[in-house]
């Protein structure tokens, strides 16, 4: 009896580290793109089989008193183990190679793939909901004169350092990215004209108050930003409208003198 009590245990702990596996499978299956989750749902299928055509023959073994199945009650605890650390292997892989491919390696923030991904979601946020939401582009005045005086070493710190700046600047919800270069921009949900300027207006004079530290160099540096706000999302509303209309804003900016804010939209 005490080894019957024994198999039970195992399979109990076989059973439960199973599930765990299977619950780690379903979990990607809302995380990946849509290629991947019919993959991801053969996988917590195959572990639900595993466990029904496994397990149940054995809790039959061990109801009926037998000790024989020992062997295979650990057997099948060591695949279990060897299911949940491989599975959590591999999605741990995933998530890591993901956010590797949706990071700029310079400034840490989201990279160009990724914010036009966030900008498609966003769109398609707003026609549900039919609530505002902004757009922001921004990029460094005279920033060739940085790396021509300082060196690209100075440059990439000054980037750097924006990049800080405009994550302590804008909400949680709201996204900054690197378009390339020195271009960025940041995605505002919910977030009207006047609010989108306030925002703009925080960023800029962040930015032109910090003095960038490079070896011994202090750097002044200024941006100059376009915020595009549409009157209205509908289904022909696209990426592409809001690129060039917060190019366009952007491109007023500089012709304005740079270092400051323009609205469009």
């Amino acid at each position: 009896m005490p080894e019957v009590t024994l198999l039970a245990v195992i399979l109990v702990l076989s059973v439960a580290l199973q599930t765990v596996a299977a619950y780690i499978a379903m979990r990607q299956v809302g995380q990946v793109d849509d290629q991947y989750r019919m993959a991801w749902l053969i996988v917590a299928l195959a572990l639900v089989l595993m466990v029904e055509r496994r397990m149940v023959p054995l809790w039959r073994h061990i109801n009926a008193g037998e000790a024989s199945s020992m062997m295979d009650a650990l057997f099948g605890m060591a695949i279990s183990t060897g299911m949940v650390v491989g599975i959590y292997g591999v999605t741990e892989l995933i998530t890591g190679l993901k956010s590797k491919a949706n990071t700029d390696e310079l400034t840490g923030l989201v990279n160009r793939r990724a914010v036009l991904k966030v900008i498609q979601r966003e769109i398609e946020r707003a026609m549900r909901t039919q609530r505002p939401i902004a757009f922001l582009m921004y990029d460094l005045d005279h920033f060739k004169s940085v790396n021509d005086t300082y060196g690209h070493t100075a440059g990439d710190s000054v980037l750097q350092g924006i990049a800080h700046i405009a994550l302590a600047t804008f909400r949680k919800i709201d996204t900054v990215g690197r378009l390339g270069g020195e271009e960025f921009l940041v995605v505002l949900p919910e977030c009207n004209r006047e609010e989108a300027k306030v925002a703009a207006e925080r960023l800029r004079r962040a930015v032109a108050a910090n003095k960038f530290v490079s070896g011994h160099h202090r750097i002044e540096i200024t941006i100059s930003i376009g915020v595009f706000v549409p009157k209205a999302v509908n289904h022909t509303f696209t990426i592409q409208n809001v690129l060039d209309a917060t190019d366009k804003a952007l491109y007023a900016a500089k012709n304005g003198g740079r270092n400051c804010v323009v609205v469009q939209g």
